[in-house]
């Protein structure tokens, strides 16, 4: 995620989109309505000092046209727009407002924002359980691909720390996509190497931990 100006605005680079994963099943797509969710106005003890000073990109129609009377709210919507992916935090001081708007994401471009992960965070350390995996890490390239974008927005007091939002954010995708999501230090084979012992020569396995986001869908009750 790269920042665009001396403000806390950013956007994805077109180097940090999607890989190889795809699905031989070209039909995919997740038919999830509009999700809209007002969100009650709490304090933060740890302010998150946020302000765009520069000129942030232009919010797609689709997110305005959904947007609802309320000051504070949460918003997710499939998007309708073939634009490069980015992230703009701008407060509205006169309102007293903090604006988080995430354009044309992918769901775990979503969430590395929400779990704190970097935006080119490995895609080979995400592990998905339960669901095909191109539902969620799609090949922007690939026709149905297009179809499992989004765009996400949320507003909150402007003094709610970084932690706050961010865990709004999680719950708010878990809550839509019904996902339970978490980054899990797993123990990895990191390289080995041939050790002599009495008995002749051995392999010893080098472990390392190895942060991964592991995706699990919830079950139906």
């Amino acid at each position: 995620m790269q920042n665009t100006c001396k403000g806390d605005s950013y956007a994805l680079s077109r180097e940090e989109e999607m890989s190889s994963y795809l699905s031989n099943n070209t039909g995919l797509m997740i038919k999830k309505p509009s999700m809209i969710t007002p969100v009650p106005k709490q304090k933060s003890k740890k302010p998150a000092a946020v302000r765009s000073r520069c000129r942030v990109p232009h919010v797609p129609l689709s997110i305005v046209a959904q947007r609802p009377k309320e000051l504070y709210y949460s918003l997710l919507v499939p998007s309708a727009e073939k634009i490069d992916p980015y992230i703009t935090i701008v407060s509205d001081a006169r309102k007293d407002v903090l604006r988080i708007t995430m354009v044309c994401m992918a769901v775990y471009e979503s969430y590395l924002f929400a779990l704190g992960l970097p935006s080119n965070f490995p895609k080979e350390q995400i592990i998905v359980f339960g669901h095909d995996r191109a539902k969620y890490i799609p090949c922007r390239s690939c026709e149905y691909g297009e179809k499992l974008i989004y765009h996400y927005e949320l507003t909150v007091p402007a003094d709610t720390a970084v932690e706050q939002y961010q865990q709004r954010i999680c719950n708010d995708l878990n809550d839509h996509f019904q996902l339970d999501v978490k980054v899990e230090q797993l123990s990895i084979v990191k390289d080995s190497r041939s050790i002599k012992t009495k008995n002749g020569e051995s392999v010893e396995l080098i472990w390392d931990e190895q942060p991964t986001m592991i995706m699990r869908a919830r079950r139906m009750v």
